[in-house]
């Protein structure tokens, strides 16, 4: 292996760790001991491992037969976050223990053994001591070897307070007190894993009893008061567990579950096996007072973090840039499980929806392959983005569509069976797969993974054939010839008839014979393939002529999509698009109105006065019918997503539609603060959108004293959007006090960027407070800070964000902000092309 700065010797690896840590709360302190067993494979005179931000202090090298050899000096570099353990002799090879006994303080950056509080009944502050160690932070809690292929057991071993509860990977397998009164606590040997995935939480918290899935005891963490908020994540918990063994045809590979909700965390949640770490959002909540999306971002966040038990704790990437593949996957399997759990949330259409996103960072001439070169913690940092998690994940839904779900299915036990325990490259997993199914996997697969972009799909008529070409989707410029293996379903129906063909586009394109003469074509079946389509006018017309009959929810929501992406790529006039979505007043889908939404959206921001009046009035022509076939009221047989639809069209018509009845009734609804959990998240928006400060008061008031996590995110978030300056100074004065948890301020300065009214104005703040936000919030976090620029599209504010960050880089996501800069710069040109056109359009 080539020597780099960021890669440890291969000289000296672990096999175990005995673990010992003693947490002080109150102090914010932590000391400990660790007993690593070692094989030596070379005669060395030093050990090299990984340590940061720990004071290091007495060390021991002992042989198994007794021998030990003098440890000179300990030599740490901070820089490199390596500790050097220099020897007085030589330490053949053979098996060795290395103890070092440390000690460090729990940091307030929500990353190491960290720091997390919450005020309890009684308004004094509880301290909870917790870690999170992915990508490479195991070595702020103890030193170690900090790479996810030098995977080990792990024992830990905690001394707590008496009355604390403590929670580890492993079971609980022993206690004593100790003459002092504190409590050491044993948990039981992990299985063979990386660092990264070791855990440990202590503090005033609470336990659920267990639930058993298949043999496995399930718990939920929590602080004392919100055990009726656990039932949700418990049923998804089992299912996930019991839906995943049966599928990977192999059982959960730890002794049991538990699941940990954290006041402070800076992540969604972390698959650390056996001891699975959340944001309370996302792990407890009341169905009953929540909506559909919410309890879907719990039953997915779940269902990922315990896919990975087996796909990234079981099978783990051998180095960093394999990180997409445990992300991806997890993302596609949270998918498939959550299908399982609640067919009824038809899952795969939001996936759609999410993968719009993916979509536009990946057209840009900033956007990177899936995978790429690792070799700083920096650049593993920058893997965790939607290029990995999403596009990964359509990537795998592309292919298992391709190779059908039993074979692909099929493959993945291969994979997981030959590799258990173990670490691989990316290319296993297509050989498992090409092995089972004897299709050209690897190949494929290698061109959607090592290549950036995606391409669009012409689809014309020759005669009684179909042709089929592509050309990467790069509206910057159109010199790129990238090709692809395209996986494509196309589908046909000429009156009674349908026809389905599953072919593989290459390079030069392909052909297949047209169904009849008037067949509607719909060149990507149930959007599976990662894709863009462009239609003829002839095929083009047939499909929009024929969209709410023969297109699925799905395949409309990528035909409006696919519109909404040839306007801001300028391939498009805005007009062709309200056109298009004129004609989806009969709509019924949740997610293909969000789609139509968001481009109204859109081109609202660029229409002020008269104009914006007229568009707005379209809005509500499009909008009113629509909610008129819903009412107002649920009845008993609705689905969640019909309940969704109507907090959806509610919001809209009342925000973007500025419809005077719907924003009364909004105020009504929010004043009560109670009802349909859909329509009051619509009012909760709305009424803030026209807010005024004796509103701020009382969001402000309802935030603080929320009885569920959704409650308090929903009020907090929703301060985003109160148009007034005095509103806004308040809450940008908060962003950066005890009054907003750091886990939360990042992403709401960033939600207050995209104000219509504000916005430049957040901008300023976030620029001038920029050094001490670096300090302030998890480093993962920063680039939160600046996911909302490119709604700053005014010459101005464009002109101001480029000459700040020609100054400042955010070099643990440098790429993420990149391709933030060139969306903004994109839709900052989508504004100067389209304005003059719905001016002309809605100017009367």
């Amino acid at each position: 292996m080539d020597e780099t700065p960021y890669r440890l010797p291969r000289t000296v690896v672990p096999s175990r760790y005995d673990l010992t840590l003693e947490p002080d709360l109150d102090a914010g302190t932590f000391r400990g001991s660790v007993d690593v067993s070692l094989a030596v494979l070379e005669p060395v005179t030093e050990i090299v491992l990984n340590a940061n931000e720990l004071r290091l202090g007495g060390a021991t090298l002992t042989a198994a037969d007794g021998h030990s050899v003098e440890v000179s000096k300990i030599l740490t570099d901070d820089d490199a976050e390596r500790a050097t353990v220099d020897l007085a002799e030589t330490a053949d090879p053979g098996d060795w223990t290395l103890r070092i006994v440390f000690a460090g303080e729990l940091n307030p950056r929500l990353t190491g053994f960290y720091r997390s509080t919450y005020t309890d009944g009684e308004g004094r502050t509880q301290v909870v001591g917790t870690t999170h160690f992915e990508a490479t932070d195991a070595r702020r809690a103890f030193p170690c070897w900090d790479e996810p292929d030098l995977k080990a057991v792990f024992a830990t071993t905690l001394v707590v307070k008496e009355g604390l509860i403590a929670v580890s990977n492993g079971p609980e397998v022993g206690r004593e007190v100790l003459a002092d009164g504190r409590v050491r606590i044993r948990f039981g040997d992990t299985m063979k894993m990386s660092t990264y995935l070791a855990a440990w939480v202590v503090g005033p918290l609470e336990l659920t009893e267990p639930v058993d899935a298949g043999g496995v005891p399930v718990r939920i963490v929590h602080v004392p008061g919100k055990g009726a908020l656990t039932g949700f994540a418990v049923d998804s918990s089992v299912h996930s567990l019991n839906w995943f063994a049966d599928y990977y045809g192999i059982p959960y590979p730890e002794a049991k579950l538990d699941n940990v909700a954290l006041p402070d965390f800076a992540q969604g949640a972390m698959e650390n096996v056996g001891c699975v770490t959340y944001r309370e959002q996302v792990l407890l909540i009341d169905p009953a007072r929540s909506t559909q999306e919410e309890q879907l971002g719990v039953a997915e966040t779940v269902a990922h973090e315990l896919a990975h038990m087996w796909f990234g704790d079981l099978v783990t990437m051998r180095w960093w840039n394999g990180i997409w593949l445990n992300e991806a996957f997890a993302t596609f399997m949270s998918m498939l499980a959550v299908d399982d759990f609640r067919p009824d949330w038809e899952i795969w259409n939001m996936f759609t929806r999410d993968r719009s996103n993916a979509f536009e960072v990946d057209a840009l001439e900033t956007t990177r392959p899936i995978e790429y070169e690792v070799l700083s913690p920096d650049d593993a940092s920058g893997m965790f983005d939607t290029l990995t998690y999403v596009k990964g994940g359509a990537v795998l839904r592309m292919l298992e569509q391709w190779l059908g779900a039993e074979r692909f299915r099929d493959g993945i036990r291969r994979y997981l069976e030959k590799h258990a325990y173990g670490n691989t490259e990316t290319h296993d997993l297509w050989d498992a797969l090409e092995e089972e199914t004897g299709e050209p996997v690897r190949r494929t697969m290698d061109a959607w993974i090592f290549q950036p972009g995606y391409p669009a799909i012409s689809v014309s008529l020759e005669g009684d054939r179909l042709r089929f070409s592509q050309r990467r989707f790069l509206p910057s410029r159109d010199d790129d010839d990238t090709t692809w293996p395209v996986p494509l379903t196309v589908r046909q129906v000429s009156g009674e008839q349908e026809q389905v063909d599953r072919i593989l586009i290459e390079g030069d394109g392909a052909e297949i014979g047209l169904l009849a003469t008037d067949a509607v074509v719909v060149a990507n079946a149930g959007s599976a393939s990662f894709v863009r389509v462009w239609y003829e006018d002839e095929l083009r017309t047939r499909v929009v002529d024929r969209a709410m009959d023969v297109l699925s929810p799905i395949e409309r929501y990528s035909l409006v999509d696919d519109a909404w992406a040839a306007v801001v790529a300028g391939q498009a006039s805005a007009s062709s698009y309200v056109n298009l979505v004129q004609g989806f007043a009969d709509e019924t889908d949740l997610r293909v109105w969000q789609s139509i939404l968001g481009g109204l959206g859109w081109l609202d921001r660029f229409v002020d006065e008269e104009p914006r009046e007229r568009l707005r009035g379209f809005v509500r022509e499009l909008l009113r019918p629509a909610l008129a076939r819903l009412g107002w009221d649920a009845s008993p047989d609705e689905t969640d997503l019909t309940r969704a639809l109507r907090g959806q069209l509610v919001q809209s018509l009342a925000i973007l539609g500025a419809d005077p009845e719907t924003l009364a009734q909004c105020r009504e609804l929010e004043l009560e603060g109670q009802g349909d959990p859909q329509l009051l998240q619509a009012a909760v928006e709305a009424v803030a959108a026209e807010g005024t400060k004796d509103d701020l008061d009382r969001y402000w008031e309802r935030y603080r004293n929320a009885t569920t996590p959704q409650e308090e995110e929903r009020y907090l978030f929703a301060t985003s959007r109160f148009p007034g300056e005095a509103e806004v100074e308040r809450i940008l004065g908060a962003s950066m006090t005890d009054d907003i948890r750091t886990q939360d301020a990042p992403y709401l300065l960033a939600r207050s960027t995209t104000n219509r009214h504000q916005g430049p104005k957040v901008w300023r703040f976030i620029a001038e407070h920029w050094d001490a936000m670096q300090d302030r919030f998890a480093s993962s976090n920063i680039i939160g800070l600046v996911s909302g620029i490119r709604y700053l599209t005014d010459p101005e504010s464009v002109a101001a964000v480029d000459a700040f960050f020609r100054e400042h880089d955010i070099p643990q996501n440098h790429l993420m902000l990149q391709q933030g800069l060139e969306r903004m710069r994109v839709h900052a040109k989508l504004r100067e092309r389209v304005t003059p056109e719905l001016h002309e359009r809605f100017g009367g």
